[in-house]
């Protein structure tokens, strides 16, 4: 149902159920109550450098993975780069039509949090 890259991104996904005590932006998307949410916190340096993302999700494999590919697409780099649902979901080798709307919260997650 997944393909190997949304399976990788969520077997490495760092950052998922952390709490960040330096983050300098947060987003939330979603409702926990509804039982979709994508949470993020992103601690950024002065010159804008993404120095480490935590995230919090529904503990489901999309949902996990998109938040692993925002932690190995950002850590290390700078946050203004462009990132757009596209090139998430081709990242991730696609998702089930009923399920890449984690990929969309995930983005404006990040959106959200650099606003």
């Amino acid at each position: 149902m997944f393909s190997a890259q949304t399976h990788g991104y969520y077997d490495r996904a760092e950052g998922y159920g952390h709490h960040l005590a330096a983050a300098t932006h947060r987003s939330a998307v979603g409702k926990v109550e509804d039982g979709h949410y994508f949470h993020l916190q992103l601690q950024l340096d002065a010159e804008g450098v993404v120095q480490d993302l935590a995230f919090s999700c529904p503990h489901c494999l999309p949902a996990i993975a998109c938040g692993g590919y925002l932690y190995e697409r950002l850590v290390g780099r700078r946050a203004d780069q462009e990132l757009t649902l596209e090139q998430v979901l081709g990242d991730l080798g696609g998702l089930p039509p009923q399920r890449s709307f984690y990929a969309w919260m995930a983005v404006e997650a990040v959106t959200l949090a650099l606003a």
